[in-house]
């Protein structure tokens, strides 16, 4: 009994599910919606679709209103509220994750000149011999998370290492000698000049690097290097408004101010706070690495 009860639960969840993303774009009344449903396979008797409208509506995911019809009396429309908008974003967020989550294990799964022998020499470049360093991330743990912790953990030379995340975002992150720590790429909870080099993931809007980079030159001892990747940084310009990996590019993001179109406006951003940048591509990530005098580092793996 329990398990049927949790099954219907589970239907009526994807049910509301399906009718937030249906109406996404415009208003629909029941009859309408009932017909889209059908086109994919979901059966709904409309007695029970109203009652879920109903429901919908009372949880202030819907609004309904009556409208004229196009030939005959006014009919219910159905739309989406703020907090139904809100809902459609988890959504698609979910997908979305899903989507690269999956790319990121094909990327893992091919033969290693493809990705990981560059990123592990690129890790090795960066992490080899310094003390004191730093990981910050704004999402959760990923493939491409772990591998750069497991990188920076076993570092030759390692004394000090820590991995920085968002207040409430949880992070299963058991490795030896790894201290976590709340904060951010603007709100580094250490002191200055304490790093010896720092890796950013997930950095993808233009202010919030500039902003960023102040932080990442306090912390940062002379000579100190920080490098930085993002899956779609600096790849906002003119490319193909069809193309599918544009559209997951545009839905994955929430730019807080305007994102890059270029490469060298990446490194004129970091020019202006670091004494050497590169930026290059690395597979699926647009990569970059700066540092302070004495430079330290070879830069052989990133290229304009």
């Amino acid at each position: 009994m329990l398990g049927l009860t949790l099954l219907r639960s589970v239907r009526k969840r994807e049910l509301k599910r399906a009718i937030i993303r249906m109406i996404r774009t415009r208003g629909m009344h029941g009859y309408e919606l009932r017909k889209k449903l059908a086109t994919i396979g979901e059966e709904v008797q409309l007695s029970y679709l109203y009652k879920t409208l109903t429901e919908m509506c009372d949880e202030e995911l819907l609004v309904g209103r009556l409208e004229p019809g196009a030939h005959g009396p006014k009919t219910r429309q159905y739309y989406l509220t703020a907090k139904g908008r809100a809902e459609l974003g988890r959504i698609f967020g979910e997908a979305t994750e899903l989507v690269h989550d999956f790319y990121e294990d094909y990327v893992s799964s091919l033969p290693p000149e493809f990705f990981a022998t560059r990123f592990r020499a690129m890790l090795k470049e960066v992490c080899s011999g310094r003390e004191s360093m730093s990981m910050i991330m704004s999402t959760h743990l990923t493939m491409l998370h772990r591998e750069i912790l497991e990188g920076m953990v076993a570092r030759p030379g390692a004394r000090h290492s820590y991995l920085i995340k968002p207040a409430g975002l949880e992070a299963r992150a058991d490795y030896p000698g790894l201290t976590v720590l709340d904060g951010g790429f603007d709100d580094i909870p250490l002191k200055d000049e304490s790093l010896d080099a720092l890796i950013a993931v997930d950095i993808q809007d233009a202010l919030n690097l500039k902003r960023s980079c102040r932080e990442f030159r306090r912390v940062l001892k002379s000579g100190g290097v920080v490098f930085g990747c993002a899956p779609f940084m600096g790849l906002g310009g003119t490319s193909d408004p069809l193309d599918v990996g544009e559209f997951m590019k545009k839905m994955k993001c929430s730019w807080s101010g305007s994102p890059y179109l270029d490469k060298e406006t990446i490194k004129r951003s970091l020019a202006s706070t670091f004494d050497y940048v590169d930026v290059g591509s690395l597979a699926f990530l647009t990569s970059f690495i700066a540092g302070l005098k004495p430079i330290r580092i070879s830069g052989a793996y990133v290229g304009s």
